[in-house]
Parts: C-alpha cells; sequence; structure tokens
C-alpha cells in the first residue's frame, strides 16, 4: 500500500520531545516489521540488530530512523533482500562481493565473515562491496574484524549518483558523505573504533537535527545559493554539505572515491541520479604476519596507557581513545533505553501500521 516513509516535510521547527524505548524492544519490533514484508528472518535479525547498535552507541543518524528509508526501497524494488550475495571474483586474498541489491548491513556482515577466513590465512586480505543497499554504520564492520583480532580499515562512497557534498571551493553538490574507518583490537579493553564521515556531519545526522528542530554546527553547509547556513531544512531545499577539514576532508573523500568505487566497480559520482549502490572496501590485517602479537598488544597497551595520560585541557575531564564515548554511551542506554525523537518515532509507528505491525508501548 502507498506510503510516504523517508520523509522531510517543510514543517514549522519546533524542539521535539523524545520517546525512550528498551535496545532489545525496539530491534525486535523493527525485526517484525522487515520480517512483515518478506525478508528472512536471518537477514532481518542482523540489520535490525545493526540499525539498534548505532543508536546504542549514539549514532542515531545510522539507526532506526533508517527503517522507512529500507521498508520504501523494498516496496519499489531498489532493495531486494530475498538475494543472495556471491563474489563476483576471488583469489586467496583478494574478491569482489556482489551484494545483488540486498541489504548493506548483510552484505558487509558477509563480507567481513569472509575476509577474516582469507586474511586468517594470507596474512592480509581485502574485500570489496558493490551493487549494495546502504551499509549503515562502517565502524560496526571493522569492529566485527578487531573483535576476531584483526586490523581493519574501511572506505565507502555513494556509487554512481551524484551525492551531497560539495568538493573544497565548490559550491554544487557531488560527492557523497563517503565514511572512513579504522579498527585496533587490545589486550584487555574494547578496540580502538576509528569512524567519521568526509563531511562535517552526516547526512543521517542533518535528519535527526530536522527531526528534533535544531540547528546544525557553523560551517557545516551551504543553502542551494551557495551560502553558509545552519538550518537542515536547506540541504533539502537543493543545499549540500561541506567536507570537514576543507580541502583535507576533500581529498579523504575523493581517496574514498577511488578506493570505494573505483575498485569495485561500484562508481564515482556524475551528473545523474539513481538507487544507492553503497560501494565499500575493506582490508584486512593479520598482526602476527606482521610481528609477534605479543610484542605487538604490548607496545599498543604502554602507548594507549600513555595517550591517556596527557594532562586534559580546559574543559575536558579526560583524554579518551577513539570509541570509548561511544561504549559509554551504549552502557548508559543499555540501562536506560534509547531515546528516538518523536518524529522518528511517529514515522515508525505509521510504517509499522502499515506493514501490519503493533508498536511497542515501550
Amino acid at each position: 500500500m502507498p506510503r510516504v516513509l523517508w520523509r522531510v516535510p517543510k514543517i514549522i521547527r519546533n524542539f521535539s520531545t523524545m520517546h525512550t524505548i528498551s535496545s532489545d524492544i525496539l530491534q525486535s519490533f523493527v525485526q517484525d516489521m522487515f520480517e512483515a514484508v518478506g525478508v528472512r528472518t536471518e537477514i532481518a535479525h542482523k540489520v535490525s540488530e545493526s540499525l539498534v547498535l548505532a543508536n546504542l552507541l549514539g549514532h542515531d543518524s545510522h539507526g532506526v530512523v533508517r527503517v522507512n528509508l529500507y521498508l520504501d526501497q523494498i516496496e519499489n524494488g531498489r532493495l531486494d533482500p530475498a538475494s543472495d550475495p556471491e563474489p563476483l571474483e576471488e583469489s586467496p586474498s583478494v574478491f569482489i562481493m556482489d551484494a545483488k541489491r540486498n541489504f548493506g548491513q548483510w552484505s558487509a556482515y558477509l563480507t567481513i565473515k569472509k575476509a577474516i577466513e582469507k586474511a586468517e590465512a594470507c596474512g592480509i586480505a581485502a574485500g570489496g562491496i558493490t551493487n549494495s543497499g546502504h551499509v549503515g554504520r562502517l565502524g560496526e564492520w571493522v569492529t566485527m574484524a578487531a573483535d576476531a583480532g584483526f586490523i581493519g580499515l574501511a572506505f565507502c562512497n555513494g556509487g554512481g549518483r551524484r551525492g551531497i557534498v560539495a568538493p573544497f571551493g565548490g559550491s554544487e553538490r557531488l560527492m557523497s558523505t563517503n565514511p572512513l574507518a579504522a579498527a585496533v583490537p587490545l589486550e584487555g579493553r574494547d578496540p580502538i573504533v576509528i569512524d567519521f564521515a568526509t563531511s562535517v556531519v552526516a547526512e543521517g545526522k542533518v535528519k535527526i537535527a530536522h527531526n528534533k528542530g535544531t540547528d546544525l554546527p557553523p560551517g557545516s553547509m551551504l543553502d542551494k545559493d551557495g551560502n553558509p547556513s545552519i538550518n537542515p531544512q536547506d540541504l533539502y531545499d537543493g543545499g549540500m554539505l561541506l567536507p570537514f577539514g576543507g580541502h583535507k576532508g576533500s581529498g579523504l573523500s575523493l581517496l574514498n572515491d577511488v578506493m570505494a568505487g573505483l575498485l569495485t566497480g561500484s562508481g564515482v559520482p556524475q551528473k545523474v541520479e539513481g538507487p544507492m549502490n553503497n560501494g565499500a572496501f575493506f582490508i584486512l590485517l593479520r598482526i602476527e604476519a606482521f610481528r609477534a602479537l605479543g610484542a605487538f598488544s604490548g607496545d599498543a597497551g604502554d602507548y594507549v596507557a600513555f595517550f591517556k595520560s596527557v594532562r586534559p585541557a580546559p574543559g575536558f575531564d579526560e583524554v579518551m581513545l577513539p570509541g570509548e564515548p561511544e561504549a559509554r554511551t551504549a552502557a548508559e542506554r543499555r540501562a536506560h533505553g534509547i531515546p528516538v525523537d518523536d518524529v522518528t518515532w511517529r514515522d515508525l509507528v505509521e510504517a509499522a501500521a502499515g506493514v501490519g505491525v503493533e508498536a511497542p508501548r515501550g
């Protein structure tokens, strides 16, 4: 039945209240919606798990706010959760996974599993994804590698369709938000996890700000005429995001287009519109192939301790490793529930009704 799902209405910006729900209930709710439209249980579970994990870690832009978009893409045929991703080309240490328009989270999960097997055997492995839906929070997949004992590196782009980010010095949309991620295993503690868009903010964060009625940080975007803006609505009226750090973020975004777009065959931005086709490229390193694991782990532990011993700057309580803020947010949200803004919650409830799923009360 027709429904408007991934919507950004022109509304009077008001400060939204929040709906709080436990992670288990939220995941079950999302999984039920996916299964109701024919998604296989194992895929529905993995995708819902991935989305709720993003919310748990505080990355709401990659969480359940995406559910309505995915349902809409299934309805219009842009996502095919019935397909079975498989390698297009494969060697002992390298492969490209054809996602066959399946969920990006499912394809990324399968890709990392295969890359772990290859890196275990060869010491290093590289796996790309093409023809994929949105892969979600890129850091999840390198964390999966780190949890298995590997250093993981990841690149992602938006495929061949024109993005929403202007290159440095430009005032026209071209690139995607093109995230980078890396994870390093540490003995006795959570891994270092680096994960960031090469734009000042990710598009999903713009939608969250829009839903909450809040402004973006200055320097995040331009309106359609190339003027600086902090109003999230301007992005959806033809504006554009800016790369972080000027030419540095722009250069990293370009590198992502090479690694995730050109190497995988997913494409790079052109003057065309089209369906989502996340290109992604992962490199996994088995530490023992380069150095004794004990020596690496000892030196890494010493460096982390030294890193965190630096005197905090004014306004900071401590120096934190990449990934520590997310881990603390997850502990807080597991204990007290995940806050979901009322606009996102309303859209979830409406989408659930459209597929015959009853929304939880809390």
